[in-house]
């Protein structure tokens, strides 16, 4: 269940800008992420058109050719393209790289493009890459104008919210500053500096902001350090001296291009290979290529009517797509696995159960690995009432399959007995006796068979009752008994009856108690099974916030060497309040008070029997698993 990879063998078109200036998604592209249901790392780049973008792009993809590199004055790549192909350090997982067209394109001319390009890239990205030619100054700063519009189109929650922009860097993508063509020595106040030292130096404030001039140079650069807490810088030597090969990079060996270039490309690759994780939702869910494509059709649709894109309005709508799906997904899968485990009949209800619970169990890991965002448990308790239907259905067929083969045992073995009543051979004197004695061996016969199933005692029991009745009748005009051992045979014969009538109720019985303890051994797992994922959850959202504070300390400290005690402050705020956040994902409650009342109502519906035992069963899971996460907490 690592999920399935397609490989495209060169680039495609994931959205396109059209001539009327639309964003619009290709739906071949989305077609074609429909297959992958990986896990994707999804790693784009953007910047001014004719700053040699492609070229990272194809090596990230371990091509030579791919991205289009256009090495004339026209830009080339128009809209976002996409490039699918195995993750080359990530075992399981889709490496997607978007190549984007040029910002600032003059024959373009369309300042809005340009935003709603960058805008996407961002929210569909694990890495983003910002490419730049020269050196990271003023006028490098000024054409990252960009940042500053994500506020207008990206929202994190569906409701308003002063510290907004407080949560971008919790769910943008790590920002990579590619810097080409650098030319001057890495050093800060005359000491060497390393790449990230150059970055972080270029992002310092202007203090104090005395005049309005100041607070347009700090501006961006406050946006860029709180949207993006992970930041990295890479500077890069122009790749040749001869300007035929810079023109013709797609063509020419690496043995042509400068080492340092070369050497810097790869530090590059491997960073971005290493750092850049699987694309996850808000909420920290991951993206496999499947939701990707569904995400780049939402985000542009959201984008284009109404100018701006909800992360949490978007995942709702998707999680509703894809619980939906996994229900289906997940029901069909135990229905096929039955299908090709169980031969019908069982030999026993027990071997029934074991291989039902089996396949209920991966069904159950599959449901929970596609579905996300089940707040209310709806989806989880469609799930659970479609598995036990679908069981049922297998279970009833486990016995009027049973009842089959018992029917024709039985024929097989009754035929002559059968044969001889209607002829009246045992009508004689003597009859009864050799009556007995045939019934006796048929029964011997039966019983000795395989592969009768459950249905094996109550087939043979409602057989052996005509029988026994024909066998009282022989009895009473049978001539060689007395009245007397009329009397005694026809009680052995009611006897028998009796005895056959209650080991049936005990099987019965039997079978009942077993669907009872399957039932509660179903209703367990799946229990056990939400609030392990809940702890994975925790476990990553944990993380996550332990992330952001870390970003948020950064940036604090940094604020007040410079002496911006009020942007220091404001930094101290966040981190407080994140910290809170993680609190809650330790608070023991948190195991207990938010999904008591939905399970117990789910499990009330599902398994009505166990509604006594529902209230301990469900804590005594949420302790057993809360334990095992603080463990490895």
């Amino acid at each position: 269940m690592s999920g399935v990879s397609a490989m495209m063998d060169r680039p495609m078109c994931l959205i396109e800008n059209t001539k009327e200036g639309k964003m619009v998604v290709n739906p071949e592209a989305v077609k074609f992420l429909t297959k992958i249901t990986q896990p994707v790392v999804v790693v784009s780049i953007v910047g001014l058109y004719r700053t040699g973008k492609s070229y990272l792009m194809n090596k990230l993809a371990g091509a030579k050719k791919g991205f289009n590199l256009g090495y004339n004055v026209q830009a080339e790549t128009k809209g976002i393209w996409m490039w699918c192909v195995p993750h080359p350090t990530k075992p399981d997982h889709t490496l997607v790289l978007l190549d984007t067209e040029g910002l600032g394109d003059v024959e373009k001319g369309d300042k809005k493009n340009d935003i709603w390009i960058f805008s996407l890239t961002v929210l569909l990205s694990s890495a983003l890459v910002y490419n730049s030619k020269g050196t990271i100054d003023q006028d490098a700063i000024d054409k990252l104008k960009f940042v500053g519009d994500l506020a207008e189109l990206i929202k994190v929650k569906s409701q308003d919210n002063e510290d907004e922009e407080a949560e971008f860097s919790m769910h943008f993508p790590i920002f990579i500053w590619a810097v080409r063509d650098f030319h001057l020595k890495l050093n800060i106040d005359g000491k060497s500096a390393t790449e990230d030292e150059y970055l972080d130096n270029a992002l310092k404030l202007r203090n104090p902001e005395k005049s309005t001039r100041d607070e347009d140079y700090n501006r961006p650069r406050k946006r860029l350090r709180m949207y993006f807490g992970k930041r990295k810088c890479f500077v890069f030597d122009q790749p040749s001296a001869n300007k035929e090969d810079l023109q013709n990079m797609d063509n020419i060996s690496e043995s042509e291009l400068r080492p340092e270039f070369l050497e810097q490309t790869k530090n590059f690759c491997d960073y971005v290979f290493r750092e850049a994780e699987a694309k996850k939702m808000i909420d920290n869910v991951t993206v496999t290529g499947s939701q990707l494509g569904k995400l780049a059709e939402m985000y542009t649709m959201a984008i284009m009517t109404s100018n701006i894109a909800c992360m949490e309005d978007v995942a709702h709508t998707l999680s509703d797509i894809e619980n939906k799906a996994a229900v289906q997904e997940a029901a069909l899968y135990y229905e096929t696995q039955m299908k090709e485990r169980v031969v019908l009949p069982t030999d026993t209800l027990i071997d029934f159960y074991e291989l039902s619970q089996q396949c209920e169990n991966e069904a159950l890991k599959m449901f929970l690995k596609r579905s996300f965002k089940d707040k209310d448990k709806k989806f989880f308790q469609e799930y659970m009432e479609l598995i036990q239907q679908k069981k049922k259905e297998f279970c009833d067929k486990n016995d009027e399959k049973s009842r089959e083969v018992c029917e024709v045992l039985i024929k097989k073995h009754g035929e002559k007995l059968e044969e001889a009543i209607a002829k009246g051979s045992y009508s004689v004197r003597g009859g009864h006796q050799r009556f007995k004695q045939d019934l006796k061996a048929i029964e011997e016969k039966y019983h000795m068979e395989p592969g009768k199933g459950v249905q094996a005692e109550t087939v043979f029991q409602k057989y052996l009752t005509h029988w026994k009745s024909i066998e009282i009748n022989l009895l009473k005009t049978d001539e060689a008994l007395t009245e007397k051992e009329k009397e005694i045979e026809e009680g052995k014969a009611k006897k028998k009856i009796e005895e056959m009538e209650q080991k049936v109720r005990e099987v019965k019985e039997s079978h009942k108690n077993l669907q009872r303890e399957d039932e509660k051994a179903h209703v367990e797992k799946h229990i056990m099974g939400v609030f392990e994922k809940f702890a994975q959850e925790n476990r990553l959202m944990a993380a996550q916030l332990q992330r952001a504070i870390a970003d948020k300390e950064r940036e604090r400290d940094s604020y007040q060497r410079q002496g911006f005690q009020k942007q220091a402050n404001m930094y101290q705020e966040q981190i407080k309040d994140l910290q809170m956040e993680e609190e809650k994902k330790m608070d023991k409650n948190q195991w207990y008070t938010p999904v008591f009342d939905t399970l117990k109502n789910v499990v009330c519906a599902v398994a009505p029997s166990l509604i006594e035992i529902t209230g301990k069963m469900i804590h005594a899971k949420a302790g057993q698993v809360y334990k095992e996460f603080k463990k490895r907490k």
